[in-house]
């Protein structure tokens, strides 16, 4: 299972299962693909690879289960097994707005979760004004960014890099360390 993002107070509002604590929830919906046939005798389509297809499931909770979460001990996953009711093939204009907001609501979450344990991002150049950052590569700290977003730094630390220096300065605070004790501690490439 994938990182645990969820606001607290929204796990703590999950009841426990046998006195353990459901920290997540998940669906699974095993008669999609015959409610979707259904459809598709009345309004055949004919769709290529890697085209996307946005459907509609109502469904019809058939079944609870709890599974075990992975790198968490003692903590549960609420499973919802659907049956399906009915599906539809609908245009993705109809629907666009809603997958945008649960879209920001996810990256946002991620964005939470990273930031308390001490990641932080640079806002990338599309996402703050819309240019497609062509000729922003003569900006050494947006290119460090860029580099440090996609895992550049794995391999060590870059002085230079603001977001380096910022996870170190967070550490230090968290830690009640000095900032140059904590660059200390850590692999640094010069």
């Amino acid at each position: 299972m994938a990182q645990i993002i969820t606001d607290l107070s929204k796990i703590e509002a999950l009841t426990p299962f046998e006195g353990v604590p459901v920290v997540a929830t998940g669906i699974e919906v095993p008669g999609l693909s015959g409610g979707l046939n259904d459809a598709l005798r009345v309004d055949p389509i004919e769709k290529h690879k890697d085209e996307d297809v946005v459907l509609v499931v109502k469904g019809t909770v058939a079944k609870v289960r709890f599974d075990p979460v992975k790198g968490h001990e003692d903590a549960w996953q609420r499973v919802h097994i659907l049956k399906v009711v009915e599906v539809a093939l609908i245009g993705e204009d109809v629907v666009a707005e809603a997958l945008e907001d649960q879209r920001r609501r996810i990256d946002s979450a991620r964005r939470r979760a990273e930031e308390a344990e001490g990641i932080f991002r640079l806002e990338s150049t599309v996402e703050s004004n819309g240019s497609d950052g062509a000729g922003d590569e003569e900006e050494p700290h947006v290119v460090m960014g860029r580099i440090h977003n996609t895992g550049g730094h794995k391999d060590g630390l870059r002085r230079e890099c603001t977001l380096c220096a910022l996870e170190v300065e967070t550490a230090a605070e968290e830690n009640g360390t000095t900032v140059e004790d904590e660059w200390a501690t850590r692999t640094v490439i010069e």
